[in-house]
């Protein structure tokens, strides 16, 4: 998971310019294509990591809701010994409840933390969507301009240099590719920030995970 996540920030933090550019470095549409199969391919992958996820939440959400009801009945329990001057049982009800609340609260907090993942891994795939149906639509018009750095055997190293060949029928091409870049772009910049430090987080915390079960692997506790 840690390794899709690190593929998935590259492709997360890729403008659509940068992209277009590359493509007009290589003289290549391929450079393009590929972008679309690995976006595709990731969030392929993510959407079945979801499921298991959403399965897995489901299940702490259950497990949570069993443990505090749990906790509330000792709760109630404490109360009513306390008032039949039932200490001992008190006691000892009062040590019940506060194991089932430590584990509610447990279940809680995992709970918390997978949703907020699932969330994370919609909002990626949300991303990359936009950004491949972006491609998508630009595709055709981009393979115009790379026909043109290839007929007038010049390298191109971005879009501004494509413009400064072109003739007034393809300017207007690459101007309407621009715009559509830079609206993208812009749509997607505050998205793409706040993704990529949740990447890293999650990307830790699998880490982390991993690590922990190698010992508990180790020490026979699996």
């Amino acid at each position: 998971m840690a390794t899709l996540l690190g593929k998935v920030k590259t492709l997360v933090s890729a403008t659509l310019h940068s992209i277009v550019d590359q493509a007009l470095q290589a003289n290549s549409i391929d450079v393009f294509d590929e972008y679309i199969r690995q976006a595709q391919h990731s969030m392929q992958l993510l959407k079945e990591a979801m499921i298991d996820l959403g399965a897995s939440i489901k299940t702490l959400k259950r497990k949570y809701d069993e443990s505090a009801n749990e906790a509330a009945k000792f709760d109630l329990e404490v109360d009513q010994l306390l008032k039949a001057n039932k200490t001992t049982l008190a006691r000892v009800t009062q040590d019940r409840l506060n194991r089932q609340t430590e584990i509610a609260r447990t279940y809680q907090d995992q709970f918390q933390k997978q949703s907020a993942t699932y969330q994370t891994l919609y909002d990626v795939i949300s991303v990359l969507q936009s950004k491949v149906d972006t491609l998508y639509a630009e595709r055709d018009q981009v393979a115009v301009l790379l026909q043109l750095v290839k007929t007038k055997k010049l390298a191109a190293r971005s879009i501004k240099d494509v413009q400064a060949i072109a003739d007034d029928k393809t300017r207007d091409i690459v101007e309407n590719v621009k715009v559509q870049l830079d609206n993208a772009d812009a749509r997607l910049e505050v998205a793409t920030s706040r993704l990529s430090d949740q990447i890293d987080a999650e990307t830790s915390n699998v880490d982390l995970n991993a690590q922990l079960e190698a010992r508990r692997a180790k020490l026979g506790l699996s």
